[in-house]
C-alpha cells in the first residue's frame, strides 16, 4: 500500500503553495496526500481544486487578530483538535507536515497524540511564534531561509528552501522590454497599502515621462477599486484579482513590486526576477522584513519600508530602476542565487523518511 501522508495548514496562499508543492513531490514518490485546513481559509478552494482529499475544522487565528478573536479561537481548539485526530486515526499517515496557518496545530498536536511523526516547515526567516513553540516536540523542522535555522538551536532544524511549484524555475532570463513591464503583487488577498501607494506612485513617474507596461493583482476586494485609480489618474493599467498562474505573469515582468512573504521571496528567487520590496509592517516579528533584507543582501531587490515607501519616494525609485535596464538584468540573476529548486522534492523525502516509509 502507498505511505499516506497529511498536510497540515493554510488559510492564506503563502502556506497553502509550498504544501501544494510538497504534496506533489509526495504523488511523484507514490505517497497519498491528504489535506488538514481550516474552514475560514483558502484551502477549501485551492486545495480542492486539483483533486487532493480534504478535511476542513472550525478554526481562526490568534496571534494579533484582538481578544475576541484569541477567545473564539482559544474555545474552537478542543473541538478542532479532536476532530484532528479523527483524521489522522482515519487516515493513518506514516508522518505529518505543518505548513503554517490556522490548522497546522491542530493537526501536529493530533500527530503527537498518537505518536504519528511529525514535521514543520518554517517559511520565513524569523520563525513565527507557534513554530517556535512546537519546534521542541517535532522531529524536523524545514527552514525556508537559512537565518532560520539559528533560531532552533540544538533542534533537528535543516535549511531546505522554500517548496516552490516547479514552473516558476522553467522560466528565462529578465530581457528588459522598452517600455519596461512592472508586476504589482499584493499576496493572493491583496494588500491595501500597495493598492493606495501604487497608483499614485505610477502618476508621479508618469509626470517625468515614464510609462512602463503595468499589471497590478489587487486581491478580490480590492480590484475594482484599484481600477478606478487607474482610472482616475489616467493610467493604463491590467488589474487582476488574483493570479492562478502567477509565473506567466512573472515571466513577463522586468520588475515586479511586492510584499515580502516567504513565498513571494521564493518565487522571485526561483523566477530570477528583480523586486521592490515593501515589506509589510504588521507581520509578525517583522519577519517579512527579515525575508526582503535577505533578498536585498543578495543583490535581487531593493527594499523599501513602510514609513519610507511615499509616493515621491517610490517613483523615485521606480525611475531609477526602470531606466537602468542591464541593473535589473544583473538583480535577476542575483535573486536566482537564492533559489533551491529542490526544496519541496527535499521535504518530501525527509516525510517519508521520518516515517520510515523510504
Amino acid at each position: 500500500m502507498n505511505p499516506r501522508v497529511i498536510i497540515a495548514g493554510g488559510g492564506t496562499g503563502g502556506h497553502i503553495f509550498p504544501g501544494l508543492a510538497v504534496a506533489e513531490e509526495l504523488t511523484a514518490m507514490g505517497a497519498t496526500v491528504h489535506w488538514l485546513g481550516a474552514s475560514r481559509g483558502l484551502e477549501s478552494e485551492l486545495v480542492g481544486a486539483r483533486g487532493i482529499p480534504l478535511t476542513l475544522v472550525n478554526m481562526e487565528g490568534i496571534h494579533a487578530r484582538g481578544a475576541a478573536a484569541a477567545v473564539r479561537a482559544l474555545a474552537a481548539m478542543p473541538a478542532a483538535l479532536a476532530q484532528a485526530v479523527r483524521t489522522v486515526l482515519q487516515i493513518h499517515p506514516v508522518s505529518v507536515l505543518g505548513v503554517g496557518g490556522y490548522a497546522s496545530a491542530a493537526g501536529v498536536l493530533a500527530a503527537g497524540l498518537l505518536g504519528i511523526p511529525w514535521v514543520l516547515q518554517e517559511q520565513n526567516a524569523i520563525p513565527g511564534w507557534t513554530n517556535m513553540f512546537l519546534a521542541p516536540w517535532s522531529d524536523l523542522v524545514c527552514c525556508g531561509f537559512a537565518d532560520a535555522v539559528r533560531a532552533f538551536p540544538s533542534l533537528n532544524a535543516q535549511w531546505t528552501g522554500n517548496p516552490v511549484r516547479h514552473h516558476f524555475f522553467d522560466i528565462g532570463p529578465v530581457q528588459p522590454d522598452d517600455p519596461p513591464r512592472l508586476l504589482v503583487l499584493g499576496g493572493s488577498q491583496g494588500s491595501l497599502f500597495i493598492n493606495r501607494l501604487v497608483p499614485r506612485a505610477l502618476a508621479q513617474l508618469a509626470r517625468s515621462g515614464h510609462t512602463p507596461q503595468i499589471m497590478h493583482q489587487a486581491g478580490a476586494r480590492w480590484a475594482e477599486v484599484v481600477r478606478t485609480a487607474y482610472d482616475d489618474l489616467h493610467i493604463e493599467a491590467e488589474v487582476k484579482a488574483f493570479l492562478s498562474e502567477p509565473w506567466s505573469a512573472l515571466e513577463a515582468a522586468d520588475l515586479v513590486i511586492a510584499r515580502a512573504g516567504a513565498l513571494t521571496v521564493a518565487e522571485l528567487a526561483s523566477a530570477g526576477r528583480p523586486a521592490l520590496l515593501i515589506p509589510f509592517a504588521a507581520a509578525a516579528g517583522n519577519h517579512q522584513e527579515h525575508n526582503a533584507r535577505s533578498a536585498e543582501r543578495a543583490g535581487g531587490a531593493v527594499v523599501l519600508t513602510e514609513r519610507e515607501a511615499s509616493p515621491e519616494r517610490l517613483a523615485a525609485v521606480l525611475e531609477e530602476l526602470l531606466g537602468a535596464p542591464e541593473r535589473l538584468v544583473r538583480m535577476g540573476d542575483a535573486a536566482r542565487t537564492l533559489a533551491l529548486p529542490e526544496a519541496a522534492r527535499r521535504i518530501a523525502a525527509r516525510l517519508l523518511a521520518v516515517g520510515g516509509a523510504s
